[in-house]
Protein backbone atom coordinates (compact mmCIF):
# COMPACT_ATOMS: atom_id res chain seq x y z
CA UNK A 1 0.00 0.00 0.00
CA UNK A 2 1.47 3.31 -1.03
CA UNK A 3 2.58 6.22 1.87
CA UNK A 4 2.84 9.15 1.23
CA UNK A 5 4.35 11.61 3.46
CA UNK A 6 3.81 15.95 3.04
CA UNK A 7 5.85 17.90 5.61
CA UNK A 8 7.39 21.75 5.07
CA UNK A 9 9.50 23.71 7.60
CA UNK A 10 10.83 27.68 7.29
CA UNK A 11 14.43 28.71 7.98
CA UNK A 12 16.13 31.49 9.03
CA UNK A 13 18.94 31.12 6.13
CA UNK A 14 19.41 32.10 2.51
CA UNK A 15 17.92 29.79 -0.32
CA UNK A 16 20.75 29.15 -1.75
CA UNK A 17 23.06 28.08 1.39
CA UNK A 18 19.73 25.50 2.24
CA UNK A 19 19.67 24.38 -0.99
CA UNK A 20 23.52 24.08 -1.49
CA UNK A 21 23.67 22.03 2.16
CA UNK A 22 20.60 19.76 0.72
CA UNK A 23 22.14 19.21 -3.22
CA UNK A 24 25.29 17.73 -1.45
CA UNK A 25 23.76 13.95 -0.69
CA UNK A 26 26.24 13.30 1.42
CA UNK A 27 25.02 15.71 3.98
CA UNK A 28 21.65 13.79 4.45
CA UNK A 29 23.37 11.57 7.40
CA UNK A 30 24.31 14.55 9.29
CA UNK A 31 20.52 15.56 9.79
CA UNK A 32 18.33 12.58 8.68
CA UNK A 33 18.06 10.22 11.47
CA UNK A 34 17.73 6.72 9.61
CA UNK A 35 20.41 7.72 6.64
CA UNK A 36 23.54 5.63 7.39
CA UNK A 37 24.77 6.48 4.36
CA UNK A 38 24.52 8.61 0.74
CA UNK A 39 27.66 8.30 -1.66
CA UNK A 40 27.68 8.95 -6.05
CA UNK A 41 28.12 5.83 -7.80
CA UNK A 42 27.88 7.47 -11.41
CA UNK A 43 25.18 8.44 -13.59
CA UNK A 44 22.44 7.24 -15.73
CA UNK A 45 21.05 8.89 -18.53
CA UNK A 46 22.76 11.83 -17.84
CA UNK A 47 21.43 12.45 -14.25
CA UNK A 48 23.33 11.63 -10.69
CA UNK A 49 22.83 7.99 -9.15
CA UNK A 50 23.31 7.37 -5.78
CA UNK A 51 23.42 4.24 -3.40
CA UNK A 52 21.22 4.97 0.13
CA UNK A 53 22.24 2.80 3.05
CA UNK A 54 19.00 3.29 5.59
CA UNK A 55 18.02 1.85 8.86
CA UNK A 56 14.37 -0.29 8.21
CA UNK A 57 12.13 -1.53 11.17
CA UNK A 58 13.72 -4.34 13.92
CA UNK A 59 17.24 -2.81 13.50
CA UNK A 60 17.46 -4.07 9.85
CA UNK A 61 19.76 -2.00 7.16
CA UNK A 62 18.24 -1.22 3.86
CA UNK A 63 19.88 -0.65 0.51
CA UNK A 64 18.78 1.31 -2.74
CA UNK A 65 19.83 3.13 -5.49
CA UNK A 66 18.30 6.37 -6.77
CA UNK A 67 18.50 8.44 -9.56
CA UNK A 68 18.18 12.58 -9.61
CA UNK A 69 15.37 13.36 -12.01
CA UNK A 70 15.59 16.96 -11.08
CA UNK A 71 18.03 19.54 -10.11
CA UNK A 72 17.07 23.12 -10.28
CA UNK A 73 18.95 25.49 -8.53
CA UNK A 74 17.83 27.13 -5.25
CA UNK A 75 14.45 25.90 -6.83
CA UNK A 76 14.04 22.01 -6.24
CA UNK A 77 15.36 18.54 -6.02
CA UNK A 78 13.74 15.35 -7.17
CA UNK A 79 14.30 11.75 -7.20
CA UNK A 80 12.85 8.34 -7.80
CA UNK A 81 14.54 4.71 -6.91
CA UNK A 82 15.95 2.84 -9.92
CA UNK A 83 17.11 -0.22 -7.59
CA UNK A 84 17.16 -1.98 -4.45
CA UNK A 85 14.60 -2.79 -1.58
CA UNK A 86 12.70 0.39 -1.53
CA UNK A 87 10.67 1.51 -4.12
CA UNK A 88 10.83 5.76 -3.31
CA UNK A 89 10.39 8.83 -5.29
CA UNK A 90 9.75 12.21 -3.95
CA UNK A 91 10.61 15.82 -4.26
CA UNK A 92 12.31 18.69 -2.27
CA UNK A 93 11.34 22.40 -2.65
CA UNK A 94 13.03 25.22 -1.94
CA UNK A 95 10.88 28.76 -1.74
CA UNK A 96 12.76 32.12 -0.86
CA UNK A 97 10.55 33.97 1.84
CA UNK A 98 12.69 36.77 2.09
CA UNK A 99 16.15 37.06 1.38
CA UNK A 100 17.29 35.41 5.00
CA UNK A 101 14.42 33.39 4.98
CA UNK A 102 13.63 29.78 3.08
CA UNK A 103 10.87 27.98 3.39
CA UNK A 104 11.21 23.99 2.10
CA UNK A 105 8.14 21.49 1.14
CA UNK A 106 9.34 18.18 1.00
CA UNK A 107 7.44 15.03 -0.34
CA UNK A 108 7.79 11.49 -0.16
CA UNK A 109 6.11 8.52 -1.62
CA UNK A 110 7.44 4.70 -0.28
CA UNK A 111 5.69 1.67 -2.06
CA UNK A 112 7.36 -1.19 -0.35
CA UNK A 113 7.86 -0.52 3.64
CA UNK A 114 11.21 -1.88 4.76
CA UNK A 115 10.16 -5.17 7.33
CA UNK A 116 7.09 -6.16 4.89
CA UNK A 117 3.91 -6.39 6.55
CA UNK A 118 5.28 -6.24 9.96
CA UNK A 119 7.25 -2.68 9.31
CA UNK A 120 4.30 -1.66 7.56
CA UNK A 121 2.20 -3.07 10.73
CA UNK A 122 5.09 -1.48 13.03
CA UNK A 123 5.15 1.72 10.89
CA UNK A 124 1.22 2.78 11.02
CA UNK A 125 1.57 1.79 15.06
CA UNK A 126 4.75 4.08 15.78
CA UNK A 127 3.99 6.92 13.30
CA UNK A 128 7.37 6.37 12.40
CA UNK A 129 7.83 8.12 8.72
CA UNK A 130 6.13 11.12 9.12
CA UNK A 131 7.62 11.80 12.35
CA UNK A 132 10.77 11.08 11.38
CA UNK A 133 10.68 13.39 8.26
CA UNK A 134 9.32 16.05 10.65
CA UNK A 135 11.83 15.32 13.17
CA UNK A 136 14.35 15.23 10.21
CA UNK A 137 13.63 18.53 8.95
CA UNK A 138 13.51 20.34 12.47
CA UNK A 139 17.31 18.70 13.15
CA UNK A 140 18.42 20.35 9.27
CA UNK A 141 16.74 23.64 10.52
CA UNK A 142 18.85 23.83 13.78
CA UNK A 143 21.96 23.23 11.28
CA UNK A 144 21.32 25.84 9.30
CA UNK A 145 20.34 28.10 11.63
CA UNK A 146 23.61 27.97 14.25
CA UNK A 147 21.28 26.27 16.65
CA UNK A 148 23.18 22.70 16.58
CA UNK A 149 26.36 21.34 15.72
CA UNK A 150 26.03 17.64 13.76
CA UNK A 151 27.22 15.94 16.30
CA UNK A 152 24.40 17.18 18.61
CA UNK A 153 21.63 16.71 16.49
CA UNK A 154 23.21 13.33 15.85
CA UNK A 155 22.70 12.06 19.39
CA UNK A 156 18.82 13.18 18.96
CA UNK A 157 16.44 10.64 19.62
CA UNK A 158 14.51 10.14 15.95
CA UNK A 159 10.75 10.89 15.74
CA UNK A 160 9.70 7.17 15.64
CA UNK A 161 11.21 6.43 19.00
CA UNK A 162 10.04 9.53 20.71
CA UNK A 163 6.56 8.42 19.42
CA UNK A 164 6.98 4.67 20.25
CA UNK A 165 7.95 5.78 23.12
CA UNK A 166 4.50 7.11 23.64
CA UNK A 167 2.85 3.96 22.70
CA UNK A 168 5.21 1.90 24.99
CA UNK A 169 4.14 4.68 28.16
CA UNK A 170 0.23 3.80 27.53
CA UNK A 171 0.75 0.35 27.18
CA UNK A 172 2.39 -0.01 30.17
CA UNK A 173 0.71 2.23 32.19
CA UNK A 174 -2.71 1.35 34.45
CA UNK A 175 -5.47 2.84 31.83
CA UNK A 176 -3.21 0.75 28.74
CA UNK A 177 -3.23 -2.60 31.29
CA UNK A 178 -6.35 -2.65 31.66
CA UNK A 179 -7.36 -1.72 28.13
CA UNK A 180 -5.23 -4.97 27.08
CA UNK A 181 -6.95 -6.91 30.05
CA UNK A 182 -10.69 -5.98 28.96
CA UNK A 183 -9.18 -6.64 25.21
CA UNK A 184 -8.26 -10.31 26.18
CA UNK A 185 -11.75 -10.84 28.41
CA UNK A 186 -13.36 -10.14 25.11
CA UNK A 187 -11.86 -12.39 23.04
CA UNK A 188 -12.12 -15.03 26.05
CA UNK A 189 -16.13 -14.59 25.98
CA UNK A 190 -16.13 -15.05 22.47
CA UNK A 191 -14.13 -18.06 22.60
CA UNK A 192 -16.63 -19.84 25.21
CA UNK A 193 -19.11 -19.02 23.03
CA UNK A 194 -18.15 -20.80 20.20
CA UNK A 195 -18.73 -24.06 22.33
CA UNK A 196 -14.99 -24.88 22.93
CA UNK A 197 -14.02 -26.20 26.45
CA UNK A 198 -14.41 -24.26 29.34
CA UNK A 199 -11.42 -22.62 31.44
CA UNK A 200 -10.54 -20.73 33.85
CA UNK A 201 -8.21 -17.62 33.42
CA UNK A 202 -7.31 -15.20 36.37
CA UNK A 203 -5.52 -11.68 36.00
CA UNK A 204 -4.10 -8.93 37.66
CA UNK A 205 -3.73 -5.26 36.98
CA UNK A 206 -1.87 -2.48 39.03
CA UNK A 207 -4.15 -1.13 41.75
CA UNK A 208 -4.68 -4.55 43.44
CA UNK A 209 -7.82 -5.41 41.04
CA UNK A 210 -7.72 -9.17 41.02
CA UNK A 211 -10.45 -11.14 39.20
CA UNK A 212 -11.20 -14.76 37.62
CA UNK A 213 -13.22 -15.74 35.16
CA UNK A 214 -14.72 -19.11 34.48
CA UNK A 215 -15.77 -20.08 30.88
Amino acid sequence: MPQRIESSIEINAPVDKVYEYWETLENLPNFMSNVEEVRVTGERDGAPVTHWSVKGPFGKSVQFDARTTRNDRNEAIAWNSIDGEIETSGQVLFKEVTPNRTRLEVQMNYWDVPGGKVGEAASRITSGPKAIVEQDLRNFRDIMEGRASVEEVQQRPSGAKIHTGGVIAFLTSGVGLATIGGGLLLWLLLRGRSGRSSKTFTSSRRGGVRFTIEI
